[in-house]
């Protein structure tokens, strides 16, 4: 096995075995949790998160291993915000689709992740016809404490995140971890392409990176 720079393949799947250990009831009470995190962060900030009109959250379906941020997907529609989840295109794509508790999700293409069935948006397209994105929620396997996220590997969010970083308006880019993931710095190697986020959800805790 190729070990990748700065043990970025052992910490993952140590990550991974930890969190394939957590029993049902563990999960069933992060989930909970991070509910009423989220929810609470999204009451007192969600409006003011980005351009004037924003009411729009981008998040994710989560695999099973993952943080339970369906029941934060819910809840959020709930509070009247726009849900879109990301549909993984050909060429490491993001594009977006609306959801909502009624919505059919779907599982095709190259990514084995079910999806909203229906039209899709490209958020990173600044004259297209995309919501304003208050709160975007994005998943990783951990965070060190100055932001830098570690993902699965795929490439896709990292790509999608250098786009959309550059558009002149943009929402919060959250991640969304257990309260053990969030590690110290240099805890795992961080490329020139590695994408950092400005705050950390996890079911116990809000991290404001953006002053540090």
């Amino acid at each position: 096995m190729t070990v990748e720079p700065g043990s970025k393949a052992l910490t993952r799947a140590r990550l991974r075995q930890n969190r394939a250990a957590m029993d049902a009831s563990a999960r069933d009470d992060a989930a909970d949790a991070l509910r009423r995190t989220i929810g609470s962060w999204w009451d007192e900030n969600g409006q003011d998160a980005a351009a004037p009109g924003g009411r729009a959250v981008a998040s994710f379906q989560p695999m099973p291993s993952e943080p339970a941020v369906n029941t934060v997907n819910t809840a959020l529609h709930e509070r009247g915000a726009t849900v879109l989840l990301p549909v993984c295109e050909p060429d490491f794509q993001l594009l977006w689709a609306r959801w909502t508790p009624t919505t059919p999700l779907v599982r095709y293409g190259i990514v084995p992740i079910d999806h909203p069935d229906g039209p899709t948006v490209d958020l990173t397209d600044p004259d297209g016809d995309a919501p304003s994105v208050s709160l975007m929620l994005i998943p990783a396997l951990a965070v060190d404490e100055t932001g830098q996220r570690l993902g699965q590997g795929g490439g896709y969010y990292d790509r999608f995140l250098a786009r959309w970083r550059a558009l002149p308006h943009r929402g919060v880019l959250a991640a969304v971890v257990y309260d053990d993931e969030v590690l110290p710095t240099g805890s795992f190697d961080v490329l020139p392409h590695d994408q950092p986020v400005d705050l950390v959800f996890t079911p116990e805790r809000i991290i404001d990176l953006r002053s540090r």
